[in-house]
């Protein structure tokens, strides 16, 4: 008898229990593809996932021409308030043939395939899935013999390949294609000497997507009857699979029959990537314990399960890198396992995109972006169009929910999110931190500026000049939390936005009178405002009020993002800001009276938590998601308490947090351990980068020796003041930390060995 060997992965997890729905099951993808394995032994699930496969409805209509009706929104607003310019408008634009709030066409699976493996006892269950690899295993005993099934989605072959073996005996399978008849979709199923599509056609749009799939059983024998494919004979099964977003797909190329080639293939590319960065803690539990019983442990104590930590890290960065690169990551990824996905599983462009990417520069996964810069430029035709017909006015305007396209549909009298004008600016932010953290000048020209120029092309169409001789930004919106005049996120938004161009035109030695249009512009942006408690205002209107009870921290912009100022460059505002969180916080994360439960909010709460250096909010941020049951078995993670939606902004926002905590880099400073829980001791981070192109070649620190070792490099020379929030008498070479500057020498390694 051949034993298996179940090797619990050092980088991963594994579980004893199988998956009972999609959530809970193992998920794979290279950036392309996606592949969900999940079900009992007996009955084992595959679901295949492509990232363009959004499927088409018939409710897709833009809205109609609305830019006429722009002044009197405006008038109403001056006077009946916005309510009734909002009653308007939306009476107006239904009389016009708008539909309604709409949602985006959904994230649908391409396809599932049901094994039946004709067992009836089965002992010893365990299925692991390895981040390092990027593969997802099961084995046990399945009648007395031992059976193992191993997947992954290829980088190498762009397949999704699936094997089974029996290591006792011959198997004997069931393989049940679901064929999906739908409202939208129309599916047929085919098969030929070991070769079988799904051919599905679009009900609502010309067109559609065929899966092919090819088996390889080693001499075995397939029979097909009534649309299942019995296999015996056979020790093991091979079954690859290739999504074509066409009706119209070559047949799968010539492949090798030998797994092991394949998935070695496969990993030196997956690897590569994944060991680009890595994080080591001080482990509080074996590593090799399984999901449970490391779930279990955490949600019964009050201090950080380290073990389980550095497992969030892995899998957060585990996430981007399958499902970033071909596009970016959607509201689940690259993962779904039904047809009507919570937000149709779209790209949510106010707050959720930007945490799922939020690690992609810090975390050495740059080439990610790719997927996020074609998708947002791909959409710019709707997002002109949008800025046209809603405010009669050139340049972009980015819906807030895009699938197939990026037409603003998404709002009614309840919700008008057609107010929210920053959110092509936000997404700006991206395409300049790009350039500032690789150096790309090509890339700056080429991309970077001509974006930038967009969103500056429809503010100095749709502004006007208030009494005080300020630019008036109405409507105006607070993503999700309400109207009024002059949102703060819009106006800090714009001031980065020029801030980069400006920068971005100074790079490259061109455009000098643009640059003095651009300091006009930020000069007659509206000043920040302060209210009555101290803290800073979401409306920069003296008269609106706050909702502090919300899970959105638009206004803090300044501070999550754009890194606008700092305690030391204007304690006024950097203050004014901490009053508004603490308030916020208050209300909403800490509160049982919250408006929602929301991984999303409290990751931006531990975003903000680093640059407020508040370490212990960020050990109850990590807490808090522990221990109200957000995470699946693959450690991916929930929009809500007790795993309700699948949602992964959470899983890319998880390692920049880490990375903030650690170090950071802004207004030509580095920041070191600025937020770290002192549970956190000890520990190793390598290969994360910052902005300015500085490489973090290795960070170690020690709580308990007192030390901090930091190697850096840098392909340009500079110099950087250094900050110790938390370790004000921090010393290099026996002198106060903060009181010196180091020197990055072009491509020379430096070392810092700091005494806490």
């Amino acid at each position: 008898m051949i034993l298996m060997q179940f090797d619990p992965p050092k980088k991963g997890i594994w579980h004893d229990q199988p998956a009972t729905r999609w959530e809970e099951g193992f998920v794979l993808g290279n950036g392309e593809m996606g592949a969900i394995v999940f079900g009992d032994p007996r009955h084992d699930r595959l679901i295949g996932n492509h990232a363009d496969l959004f499927l088409p409805t018939s409710h897709q209509q833009p809205t109609p021409d609305l830019s006429d009706l722009l002044p009197k929104v405006r008038q109403l607003i001056e006077t009946d308030g916005y309510q009734a310019a909002v009653d308007f408008q939306f009476k107006m634009a239904t009389e016009r043939g708008y539909q309604g709030l709409q949602m985006s066409d959904p994230f649908v699976p391409a396809f599932e395939l049901a094994i039946d493996f004709h067992i009836n006892n089965v002992a010893h269950y365990k299925r692991a899935l390895n981040y390092q690899t990027g593969e997802a295993l099961s084995c046990y005993l399945g009648d007395g013999e031992q059976i193992q099934t191993q997947t992954f989605v290829s980088r190498h072959d762009n397949l999704i390949i699936h094997r089974i073996r029996n290591f006792d005996g011959a198997l004997n399978l069931t393989l049940s294609p679901q064929i999906y008849q739908n409202e939208a979709l129309s599916g047929h199923f085919y098969y030929q000497d070991c070769q079988f599509k799904w051919h599905n056609k679009y009900r609502h749009k010309e067109g559609g997507y065929t899966v092919t799939a090819q088996l390889f059983t080693h001499h075995g024998k397939v029979t097909e009857e009534d649309d299942l494919l019995h296999v015996t004979g056979t020790k093991e099964l091979i079954v690859v699979f290739r999504i074509d977003l066409s009706l119209m797909a070559p047949p799968i190329k010539q492949l090798t029959h030998d797994y092991q080639t394949l998935f070695s293939q496969h990993v030196v590319r997956h690897q590569s990537l994944f060991d680009r960065v890595q994080l080591h803690l001080k482990h509080d539990k074996d590593p090799s314990e399984n999901f449970y019983t490391l779930m279990s442990d955490a949600t019964n104590r009050e201090t950080l399960p380290l073990t389980l930590v550095e497992k969030i890290y892995d899998a957060g960065r585990y996430m981007y890198i399958a499902s970033a690169g071909h596009k970016t990551p959607n509201l689940q990824g690259i993962w779904s396992g039904d047809f009507q996905p919570a937000w149709s599983g779209d790209y949510t462009f106010d707050t959720n995109v930007q945490l799922s990417i939020a690690q992609a520069l810090s975390g050495n996964l740059e080439e990610g972006l790719f997927g996020f810069f074609d998708l947002v430029e791909s959409l710019l035709p709707d997002f002109k169009e949008n800025a046209k017909r809603f405010f009669n006015s050139s340049g972009i305007v980015s819906s807030i929910h895009s699938s197939t396209h990026g037409h603003h549909i998404h709002w009614n009298k309840d919700w008008p999110l057609h107010y929210w004008t920053c959110g092509a600016g936000w997404l700006g932010h991206w395409f300049y931190q790009y350039y500032h953290y690789t150096g790309d000048i090509d890339f700056l020209r080429e991309r970077t500026v001509p974006y930038l120029e967009e969103i500056i092309a429809f503010y100095q169409d749709f502004l006007t000049i208030d009494e005080s001789g300020h630019y008036l930004f109405r409507p105006s919106y607070s993503a999700e939390n309400g109207c009024g005049d002059n949102a703060t996120q819009d106006i800090a938004v714009l001031k980065e936005v020029i801030t980069n161009l400006i920068t971005s035109y100074q790079v490259l030695g061109i455009k000098p009178d643009q640059i003095a249009i651009l300091e006009k512009m930020k000069d007659q942006l509206p000043p920040y405002m302060i209210n009555e408690e101290g803290a800073f205002k979401e409306w920069l209107t003296p008269n609106k009020g706050e909702a502090y009870n919300h899970r959105h921290f638009s206004h803090l912009y300044p501070i999550f993002q754009s890194r606008e100022f700092t305690q030391k460059t204007d304690p006024i505002w950097f203050n004014a800001c901490q009053v508004a969180f603490d308030k916020r916080r208050r209300a909403w994360l800490e509160s049982e009276e919250g408006d929602t439960t929301s991984t999303h909010g409290r990751m931006h709460s531990a975003l903000l938590a680093t640059q407020f250096h508040m370490p212990e909010l960020v050990k109850e941020v990590m807490m808090m998601v522990l221990k109200n049951n957000c995470f699946f078995p693959s450690l991916m993670m929930s929009h809500y308490n007790q795993l309700e939606v699948f949602n992964v902004d959470g899983n890319g926002a998880f390692p920049q947090v880490i990375h903030e905590m650690l170090i950071d880099y802004h207004h030509d400073t580095l920041y070191l351990l600025q937020a770290l829980p002192e549970e956190i001791s000890a520990g190793e981070l390598s290969g994360v980068k910052l902005p300015n192109q500085i490489n973090v070649l290795q960070l170690n620190w020690d709580l308990e020796k007192k030390s901090l070792r930091v190697m850096l490099m840098s392909p340009v020379e500079q110099r950087l003041a250094l900050r110790f929030p938390l370790f004000k008498q921090a010393k290099l070479h026996g002198e106060l930390a903060t009181e010196q500057c180091v020197d990055l020498v072009r491509e020379q390694t430096v070392v810092l060995e700091f005494e806490l």
